[in-house]
């Protein structure tokens, strides 16, 4: 089974393998899962984001440009909210206030599809022996060790890296989880190298907009929950 969906990657990498739970909060778990939605749509072309040059009040809102089914039931779910919310910012499709959000279950639903191609095992749980709580650890390995050698490639090795890897990146990034996903490397070289793939101009113009407004999305969601 290979992880079809960035969102789908980011996931794998947020899971503990043995206990199957999140290694960050879902402040910032939640809006990067979704941004991966919206960068992915932007990378396939389906959606834009409008830059800095239409100014404040304009910047940061969701252009469509194809809306077209994707083929990918969660990539559809996505586009259908974007082509409703049309104009909005960004930040109202991952905001947990908003009502327009896409990532409302998109977590569970993202696991549950993981567990039926084999990657993860869904295991119910009981906190204090009362109160019911889901993990997710691994069953098959191979697809995670298959991302993260894509990104050993691209922040240790120095490939040059797809569109798809540099998204990525950026969202381990703004997701607080770079730190975690290769342990055994140099964790300011693995910083430095991300920094110069997030911020640089490593993916197309309507991409890199898009994820500078996850980033600036995920950013004011977990100061919101550490508030």
């Amino acid at each position: 089974m290979v992880a079809v969906l960035i969102a789908e990657e980011l996931l794998l990498l947020a899971l503990d393998d043995t206990t199957g739970r999140r290694l960050v909060g879902t402040d910032r778990l939640d809006p990067a899962l979704g941004g991966a939605l919206v960068a992915e749509l932007a990378l396939a072309e389906r959606i834009g984001v409008t830059s800095d040059e239409e100014g404040w009040s304009r910047r940061g809102r969701v252009t469509v440009t194809d809306p077209r089914p994707t083929d990918d039931a969660e990539l559809d779910r996505a586009l259908a909210a974007v082509v409703a919310a049309e104009g909005r910012r960004v930040k109202d499709l991952l905001s947990g206030m908003s009502s327009r959000r896409i990532t409302k279950g998109l977590r569970e639903r993202l696991a549950e599809r993981l567990a039926r191609a084999g990657a993860l095992e869904r295991v119910e749980e009981k906190v204090l022996g009362l109160f019911p709580w889901t993990t997710w650890p691994a069953r098959d390995r191979g697809p995670e060790d298959e991302v993260r050698r894509r990104l050993h490639g691209a922040l240790v090795a120095g490939t040059t890296p797809a569109e798809r890897t540099v998204v990525l990146v950026a969202l381990l990034r703004v997701a607080g989880l770079l730190p975690k996903v290769l342990p055994d490397q140099d964790r300011r070289l693995v910083q430095r190298r991300a920094k110069e793939l997030s911020e640089g101009d490593w993916v197309a113009k309507a991409v890199k907009q898009a994820l500078d407004e996850v980033a600036a999305a995920t950013t004011a969601a977990a100061a919101g929950g550490a508030g």
